[in-house]
């Protein structure tokens, strides 16, 4: 999860005395907390989905119901510049995986089709009507195309924001040069592997150097009370499901989903200007050749439906709802206007 831009205001003022005015040294910048993180400290509803719960984040009313999918590392906050504006105009629920979030974990590793299969059930469960606009991204772009494959009857629209491709580790693997720059597959989950260690000891410190490559840092303006509560959800089981959720795009299991064609559902797909971050020439060379396969990848995924549309939102990286916010709320308002189109 990215750095985000901080919102801060810094104040200087001049102290008079008589008609003398002493400057005085800056003091520390003013920050405005952002108080829309403050909808993620609790949980939303609690579905119980037979023995643990899965948590859907809702707000908002009306139909169809908007779903929001985060990406691997990611959980219902990760939407908060993007849920409350979408929220204005029909009913958007934000799922967090088992072991995300305030999701309880489940009994074994999972892996896509399980996600699937939760928020299946949680949807049912918790009497979230259909249809859906499924909103995913990154990994959670896989899940929700395989959901409108499962249940194409409750599947209205969708929205891709940088959506991985089915079988993701074995295209990036391929590309020339891999194996030279980023040292072989086990590089990709061998950190959060660490940090599954390092949580199944304890809780983690964000303040600790040990720990903090496993705690994202979160921007300047976070308010306090979700500061306080963020490192809970940093666990052995939220890492371990992590590598397990990794481990589904180093297999053609899931291709079908990149094939399927979806008639005329509305579909819109967003890709960032920038994808990856490199930091030697081995991995800018990579990263040069996948971003072509991947934007590629983009484009075909759009043509599936014949009303699908394929947009690069320039100044984003991976994160387009953090980025570029209205990119993903303009992209669901047309799926919107699209589905209330009289036929």
């Amino acid at each position: 999860m990215p750095v985000l831009t901080p919102a801060a205001l810094a104040a200087a003022l001049p102290l008079s005395i008589g008609d003398l005015a002493l400057a005085q040294p800056n003091p520390p910048p003013t920050v405005v907390e952002d108080e829309r993180l403050l909808a993620y400290v609790q949980p939303g509803q609690l579905v119980d989905i037979g023995g643990r719960r899965i948590n859907l984040h809702c707000m908002g009313a009306g139909s169809p119901t908007v779903i929001l999918v985060a990406g691997s590392g990611s959980w219902s906050p990760i939407w908060y510049k993007v849920q409350p504006v979408i929220a204005q105009k029909t009913r958007v629920c934000a799922f967090d995986r088992a072991g995300f979030g305030f999701s309880d974990p489940a009994p074994h590793f999972q892996i896509l089709s399980d996600v699937v299969d939760d928020l299946h059930t949680a949807l049912s469960a918790g009497s979230i009507p259909e249809p859906y606009v499924l909103v995913g991204h990154s990994l959670g772009g896989i899940e929700v195309r395989l959901y409108a494959q499962r249940w194409p009857k409750q599947v209205a629209g969708m929205v891709l924001v940088d959506t991985s491709p089915a079988g993701e580790g074995l295209i990036e693997q391929n590309q020339p040069g891999f194996d030279a720059a980023y040292g072989g597959v086990a590089s990709n989950t061998t950190p959060l592997l660490d940090c599954a260690f390092l949580a199944a000891k304890g809780p983690l410190d964000p303040s600790s150097p040990e720990h903090k490559d496993c705690i994202p840092t979160l921007p300047s303006d976070a308010p306090n009370a979700f500061r306080k509560i963020f490192p809970q959800f940093f666990t052995a089981y939220y890492f371990a499901d992590r590598v397990s959720l990794m481990s589904s795009l180093d297999s053609h299991r899931y291709d079908s989903v990149d094939h399927r064609h979806l008639g005329a559902m509305p579909l819109v797909v967003l890709s960032p200007e920038t994808t990856w971050e490199f930091s030697t020439p081995a991995e800018a060379r990579v990263s040069r050749s996948y971003e072509k396969v991947w934007i590629a990848m983009h484009e075909a995924l759009a043509h599936l439906s014949s009303r699908g549309v394929h947009r690069i939102i320039k100044g984003s990286g991976h994160h387009i709802q953090l980025d570029k916010p209205q990119a993903v709320i303009d992209a669901v308002d047309e799926v919107l206007r699209e589905l209330n189109k009289p036929t």
